[in-house]
């Protein structure tokens, strides 16, 4: 093969790349909008637009059941699946991924302000397909994690600089700190499991896409330097940042409204739905980041996660 035509073939993998970045992160979005029009939907036709429940997470328990858990865990594996712009990040979205799966796999408690419906089960029911449903899900996490570090140990002894930062070694404790928390409830206290594991779920994996608007953000400039624009991104580092307090805001509103507010019923879901814009419009401006950053060379596509730790 010619030099002329292995730098034709490097091009078009580094666009294949770029392109599925793109269309993975369209996805996400899309998958957002699909929830979030199913429980519209709901509303507005099913109940005649004269009831809302209290939360996005109490549709399970409708006609909206498979758009809620087909989307997440659909989210939940595109979260996975991308690639962050560092470890830590990289490990914060497999970290919300997985619990994004858990919140889909374990309903909530259920909601009776519109009253029973044909997708209503009994505990009895819930418990059988918690377990189902869950052990399928730790047994895969577990292969998954085995191949994994037999993968990174196999990179590291090729290249020292392949060796985990401090910094991603302590978010991957504090994330596994959470699924062993999330684990031993499953494991030793079943019913508390099903109680809690869904409210634990939901607010970790929001915490983790903050923290990873956080880091996209202070990185922000340096993803800049690293393919030579003339941007420095700093509007974008102002945008990532804000949207990072107001989801906060909206995940600390979310937490106290489900433990201690009573008299406005639907405040979990407003807070919900808050939460679901903010970070669909997060990943907008940074698909739009990225996508103006250009296709970069075969060289700089490789050697650009190095250059912005």
């Amino acid at each position: 093969m010619s030099p002329a035509e292995e730098t034709a073939m490097a091009a078009g993998r580094t666009r294949d790349v770029v392109y599925t970045y793109r269309y993975l992160r369209g996805a996400m979005i899309a998958l957002l909008l699909m929830l979030l029009l199913s429980v519209g939907y709901e509303w507005w036709w099913e109940t005649g637009h004269t009831c809302w429940l209290g939360s996005i997470s109490a549709y399970y328990y409708t006609p909206a059941r498979t758009v809620f858990v087909g989307s997440l865990c659909a989210l939940g594996a595109s979260l996975i699946a991308y690639k962050g712009h560092s470890s830590e990040e990289d490990v914060l979205l497999n970290f919300s991924g997985f619990m994004a799966f858990v919140v889909a796999m374990v309903p909530t408690v259920p909601d009776d302000r519109c009253g029973p419906n044909a997708y209503t089960q009994t505990p009895a029911e819930i418990a059988a397909a918690v377990r189902n449903n869950i052990w399928s899900l730790v047994v895969v996490a577990v292969i998954a994690a085995v191949i994994v570090a037999a993968l990174k140990r196999g990179a590291v002894r090729r290249d020292a600089a392949a060796r985990p930062t401090t910094r991603s070694v302590l978010v991957t404790l504090g994330c596994a700190g959470v699924l062993l928390v999330e684990l031993t409830l499953f494991l030793v206290l079943r019913d508390r499991f099903i109680a809690l594991s869904h409210g634990i779920a939901a607010a970790t994996m929001v915490a983790g896409v903050i923290a990873v608007m956080v880091l996209s953000a202070l990185r922000t400039e340096a993803r800049h330097r690293a393919v030579g624009d003339d941007d420095d991104g700093r509007g974008y580092r102002r945008i990532y940042l804000a949207i990072a307090v107001a989801l906060t805001v909206a995940l600390a509103a979310t937490v106290v409204a489900a433990l201690t507010v009573r008299g406005f019923a639907h405040l979990v879901l407003v807070a919900e739905v808050i939460v679901i814009v903010l970070f669909a419009t997060y990943w907008g401006v940074q698909t739009k980041e990225l996508w103006d950053l250009g296709e970069v060379s075969a060289d700089e596509a490789r050697d650009l996660g190095s250059r912005v730790e």
